[in-house]
């Protein structure tokens, strides 16, 4: 269903209302969001493109099954209010959150304030997985990884950097110890449920506070070192914070070494795609490096 007015239709007889302002949000590599107004509400609604360029983890029917069950569970952080859930039509509904993204106010905030928001979100990812548990996670469909290594698509692209004559040995190196370091420490991975695209792009935030943490696509329940790898890639002066306040509320232990080398071994293929395009984008690859090679040396 790729015509507009017919998906404008079918949400307006989900939501039972006469839809005064509609339009596309977003567009996705899976999924079209759509910004959908009505007399009495305001509302973000997710539909699976038909001509999606990759088979995402979960469902939209399964995402909005991982939401409805977390709004069960008075956690400290807002998340949607799913308000429908069409099955037929591979799409869902939730009550639009007023916020900006993460990203585009963190350089404005203060540094007391950037400190509370990664308090509510170690938090966050402390109560998620107490909480949610494997049980809930087998119930809503979700996947149950209990690997301790990366995906092996990332193996794939890590045999072929290393035999990539086009990749500089400083860059290979890195990678060989950052293994090293991940392989090590496999006795500290801790599971449970995960958000698993926590990144900046997902939380919202209004009035200095977070307002809301979206879109649960990814979601799993495996290794939680995978919940705080993009928070180390965008947030590298700040992650200590998010992890020791998870840590906290947990009662967990992580190894800040595992956490820094799963980051990097995750991300690696990004930071060799960008060196080998020279220039501004070869600059950032090497501010990257830098970054993780500061961190592998500074945590334990």
């Amino acid at each position: 269903m790729n015509n507009q007015e017919e998906i404008k239709q079918l949400i307006a007889e989900l939501l039972r209302e006469e839809i005064t302002l509609f339009t596309l949000k977003g567009k996705g590599l899976v999924n079209n969001a759509y910004y959908v107004e009505t007399q009495t509400g305001k509302y973000i609604v997710k539909q699976e493109r038909e001509d999606k360029e990759f088979q995402p983890q979960n469902s939209l029917t399964v995402e909005a099954a991982v939401i409805k069950q977390l709004s069960t569970l008075n956690l400290t952080v807002p998340i949607p209010r799913i308000v429908f859930i069409s099955e037929e039509s591979q799409m869902y509904g939730y009550e639009y959150i007023e916020g900006e993204m993460l990203s585009a106010v963190w350089g404005n905030m203060t540094e007391d304030k950037k400190i509370e928001i990664c308090q509510a979100l170690g938090n966050f990812h402390a109560e998620i997985g107490e909480e949610f548990t494997k049980q809930m996670a087998g119930d809503v469909g979700i996947k149950i990884n209990t690997s301790l290594d990366v995906h092996p698509e990332t193996l794939k692209e890590h045999a072929f950097i290393l035999s990539n004559t086009d990749v500089p040995e400083e860059l290979k190196i890195l990678l060989k110890e950052a293994r090293q370091v991940f392989d090590i420490t496999m006795n500290g991975g801790v599971f449970q449920f995960l958000h698993n695209d926590a990144q900046h792009d997902n939380v919202l935030i209004k009035d200095g506070k977070i307002s809301g943490i979206i879109d649960f696509g990814e979601s799993e329940y495996g290794e939680v070192a995978k919940e705080f790898s993009r928070y180390i890639r965008d947030f590298p002066d700040h992650f200590k914070y998010i992890v020791s306040f998870y840590e906290e509320k947990s009662g967990n232990k992580l190894s800040y070494r595992r956490l820094v080398s799963y980051s990097l071994l995750s991300g690696f293929i990004d930071i060799v795609a960008n060196y080998l395009k020279g220039g501004t984008e070869r600059s950032k690859a090497e501010s990257s490096v830098d970054a993780y090679n500061r961190l592998l040396s500074e945590v334990e």
